[in-house]
């Protein structure tokens, strides 16, 4: 019997493994096409999908004005603004080391935790943070030995993600605390829509162009960015939201060193190479920090 106090972290690895996986797709896509293109069909997929599956599965919530803008914010924030620099970063970093960044949110939202939901962190959190964060360092300890010096330009756009992604996860957050009985597909598609804005200010007709470019894909490469869209849009921030609603905010972002050690395995497995040290240390580092999260 898994503790119910665990589950949201469960959804919240899911999740990671879920983008982890499609990140691999959306960083080939980046840099084939841009990355504005990647996150246009991301969100138009993935709003498509949310309101499918809140039509069928959920009951409206009504929210106040404020808390409404707060999940559109939340989505022009954190999918809009936040996932171009990440995609920008893929581009050039690939997603092993962007996502490598993206352990550093629980210094960011634990901040917000403490001063905007009470949230205090207990030494065993403290300490399983600092596991994971001594997991990101050396996992860059281990990207590091095999790549050289990093790409300082691209780093500064995944940081800046990381930056944009942790106040769209801040604002979805109080919209929860506000109104408990919210569903992540209601909350997600007001958020895809946050989005969709962004999009529209920037081009208008951008629906009519993403649609003519993914018709003139090969069959191959279509089904592969649409498989990466439900892995990496639709279920992955299913599983998210689903956890941030009952999560402690910082705790659930800590675990997101699962994608980049996750996408680095695969490397490894496309590549035929036999992970480093530093890799099974990193693994270690987070096996003992999750543990430490139960509490």
């Amino acid at each position: 019997m898994i503790p119910s106090t665990l589950t949201p972290y469960l959804y919240g690895i899911a999740s990671n493994l879920l983008f982890g996986t499609a990140s691999i797709t959306f960083s080939r896509f980046a840099r084939t096409h841009s990355a504005t293109w990647v996150n246009q069909i991301k969100v138009t997929l993935g709003l498509m999908g949310f309101l499918i599956a809140f039509m069928l599965t959920e009951s409206f919530a009504a929210l106040t004005p404020v808390h409404h803008f707060f999940l559109l914010a939340s989505g022009f924030s954190g999918l809009f603004l936040g996932d171009y620099f990440l995609f920008k970063s893929f581009a050039t970093l690939g997603p092993a080391r962007t996502l490598v960044l993206y352990s550093f949110q629980p210094f960011l939202l634990g901040v917000y935790g403490y001063l905007f939901l009470s949230q205090g962190l207990s030494g065993r959190q403290m300490i399983a943070i600092l596991c994971m964060i001594a997991c990101v360092f050396t996992f860059i300890l281990e990207r590091k030995r095999v790549t050289g010096k990093p790409d300082l330009k691209a780093f500064l756009f995944a940081f800046t993600g990381v930056i944009f992604d942790a106040i769209g996860v801040a604002l979805s957050r109080q919209s929860y605390e506000a109104s408990p009985e919210l569903g992540p597909f209601q909350a997600n598609a007001t958020r895809a829509f946050g989005a969709l804005i962004g999009f529209l200010a920037l081009s208008p007709l951008f629906l009519k162009r993403i649609s003519n470019d993914l018709l003139r894909l090969r069959p191959r490469d279509r089904n592969q960015m649409l498989l990466a869209c439900v892995f990496g849009t639709f279920l992955s921030l299913t599983f998210y939201l689903t956890a941030l609603k009952t999560a402690h905010v910082a705790t659930l972002t800590a675990i997101s060193i699962t994608s980049p050690v996750w996408v680095s395995l695969v490397e490894h497995v496309q590549s035929r190479s036999w992970p480093h040290r530093f890799l099974w240390l990193a693994f270690g580092l987070f096996l003992v920090g999750f543990w430490l999260m139960q509490s």
